[in-house]
């Protein structure tokens, strides 16, 4: 994986095919547990070409939700009159 997002980045899987999901080339591999699994082929330099780099967030969705409960324990932002907000 050569893709600095994926959660496999840096690690070399053994490949042994390619299919079409929708209009996505995904190559199939085997994950680190041996379990078959497919990843963007464009996450990866099989074709020759570096990865497409795109505006994802590196949070999981476990990791919003832990963020989301921080700050609901910090208590509901107010607005000024002038558009500052603080926490009350």
């Amino acid at each position: 994986m050569t893709s600095p997002l994926h959660p496999l980045f840096g690690q070399a899987l053994a490949a042994s095919g390619f299919k079409r999901w929708e209009k996505n080339l995904l190559l199939v591999v085997a994950l680190p547990d041996g379990s078959p699994g497919t990843i963007p082929a464009e996450a990866t330099d099989i074709l020759g070409t570096r990865p497409v780099e795109t505006m994802t967030s590196v949070l999981s969705v476990e990791g919003v939700r832990h963020l989301r409960r921080l700050l609901d324990t910090l208590g509901p932002v107010e607005r000024s009159p002038k558009g500052t907000q603080t926490r009350k």
